[in-house]
């Protein structure tokens, strides 16, 4: 990969694996639907004046019908199911539960794009979310709340999955600087209306740390990090991209240890280490790999092949 895939991809995951706290210190204060309606507004207002800046053409035709799509399927829709799962589980827990979504991602894309999925792939997917289950072991308790928030989690990774996959095609020579933009300013649209019909009489109790973590949402964890996910869609595989999502909760350890002096015992470390490895089997493997296998075996077959 070049460097700026590199560089792109470290930056998503380092902003990934800060999102989960940022929400969950947000709808502590602020009902779900309505802290995630201002987060992406808020977002589509920071990217608004870059766009006119640069001129750039908004999408017409069947770019401009994915772009309203998505800003149900991959904005409005798994924001408030992911909002609404944080007032019931862990912010950790959270994240465990989305690293099933590059392994969601590899069974949507041939039937979704037609195209193969690595078996090196597959096999390095399976193992880092083994190594993501160890580095999250004694954190889980299991609890009907907790079980109704976990399958609003999943609800939403399935849809986040199918999203990228159908994006990586239908948004293909939409800028995405512009279609992150309309995605945000639809999809804070959709979510204040659910706001006014399902969080009536909710009551907001701002505080500073609610009002930094809604600004980090807004910047970082929406305007910047999904203009490079779909900068990154279009230069990757979907379930290379999506595979991120196998490293942040490890990132989440990380920074509970370094700003919080939380105890990494060694279970985390074996299961951080078995995860940053399936990342670089994921991202290394190709389709193709096995291609090029069968053709050499074709053109040189061993002599008791035809006995």
């Amino acid at each position: 990969m070049k460097p700026r895939i590199i560089l792109a991809l470290v930056a998503l995951a380092v902003i990934w694996g800060s999102t989960w706290m940022a929400i969950r210190v947000l709808v502590i204060a602020v009902p779900p639907m309505h802290s995630a309606s201002l987060r992406f507004l808020l977002a589509s207002l920071v990217l608004l004046p870059f766009i006119q800046w640069k001129r750039l053409p908004w999408p017409t035709g069947r770019g401009l019908r994915a772009t309203i799509l998505l800003s149900l399927s991959m904005i409005a829709v798994p924001s408030a199911l992911t909002f609404w799962s944080e007032q019931r589980l862990s912010s950790g827990l959270t994240a465990l539960i989305f690293g099933a979504m590059p392994l969601m991602t590899a069974c949507l894309t041939p039937w979704m794009a037609g195209r193969s999925v690595p078996r090196r792939a597959w096999e390095a997917m399976i193992v880092g979310l083994g190594g993501l289950g160890l580095v999250m072991s004694g954190a889980i308790s299991t609890s009907l709340w907790q079980a109704l928030g976990a399958i609003a989690v999943l609800l939403a990774v399935l849809l986040y999955a199918a999203s990228s996959v159908y994006a990586k095609e239908a948004l293909f020579g939409v800028h995405p600087f512009v279609s992150t933009s309309i995605q945000f300013f639809l999809g804070g649209i959709w979510l204040a209306l659910a706001s006014l019909i399902f969080e009536r009489g909710h009551i907001s109790t701002w505080s500073g740390q609610a009002i930094v973590a809604l600004v980090f949402l807004s910047i970082f964890a929406s305007a910047l990090s999904f203009t490079l996910y779909y900068w990154l869609l279009q230069r990757i595989e979907a379930y290379q991209l999506t595979s991120l999502q196998l490293v942040v909760p490890v990132l989440a350890v990380a920074e509970g240890a370094l700003f919080m002096m939380e105890p990494v015992p060694w279970n985390m470390i074996a299961g951080a280490a078995v995860v940053l490895g399936s990342i670089v089997f994921v991202m290394r493997a190709h389709r193709g790999d096995e291609r090029e296998i069968e053709l050499r075996l074709a053109k040189n077959p061993p002599p008791n092949a035809t006995k």
